[in-house]
């Protein structure tokens, strides 16, 4: 049985009529596509070529369907030569591998997402969204690392500060992962202490806190 969204079906074409472009060289994952097609049914049309029945876009959504059963994929056909066709296909597999993603984005539309929801059909999991965060936090490190070198409080030994590696490091560092918003509300409170040194207006805010629990 087939699982085409509404809105694509009177572009219902039987997936036996339709074949995988004997010259497509990409390797897509399956199973991926088999798990979003089952969450979310086919909700973006096969092109094909007319001429031939050659599928030029959506060579894998074609076998993942085919490997779930289905009688029927939505398609649509290009009058299209020969020519046309292969160019269509290589553009359109060279066009996917040019996308990138804008990773501290995408790791706080994820975050959002999984405290408010489940993950599955997404494709990303919790693995997927842990190393994100790390990416994220290691870049806003490395832009930030002039300052960062300035945090610990009197007293405390930075290595960062000293070329001797054995020097004695007497800090202890902790990661938070926050969206743009509770980041904001972060900065606000720290802020509110009037504390230029951001370890100790954590802790005054901290202690603070405490001190109401009690």
């Amino acid at each position: 049985m087939s699982k085409i969204r509404t809105e694509l079906t009177k572009l219902g074409k039987p997936i036996d009529e339709l074949i995988p472009h004997p010259r497509n060289v990409r390797q897509g994952d399956i199973g991926a596509i088999t798990v979003s097609l089952e969450a979310h049914g086919q909700y973006a049309p096969i092109i094909y070529q007319k001429s031939t029945n050659f599928i030029l876009k959506g060579n894998h959504t074609w076998a993942a369907a085919k490997s779930l059963g289905w009688a029927k994929v939505a398609a649509v056909a290009l009058d299209v030569d020969d020519d046309r066709a292969l160019r269509i296909l290589l553009a359109d597999n060279k066009s996917s591998d040019l996308a990138t993603y804008d990773t501290a984005s995408l790791a706080e539309l994820l975050s959002e997402f999984a405290r408010e929801y489940s993950m599955d059909g997404l494709l990303w999991d919790q693995e997927d969204l842990d190393s994100l965060l790390r990416q994220t936090n290691e870049s806003l490190v490395e832009q930030n690392y002039g300052v960062l070198a300035q945090l610990p409080t009197e007293g405390a030994k930075n290595p960062v500060d000293n070329d001797e590696v054995s020097v004695e490091d007497d800090t202890n560092q902790i990661t938070f992962y926050f969206t743009t918003e509770e980041l904001d509300e972060v900065r606000t409170a720290l802020a509110s202490t009037t504390i230029a040194n951001r370890n100790e207006a954590l802790l005054k805010v901290v202690r603070e806190w405490v001190a109401l629990q009690n």
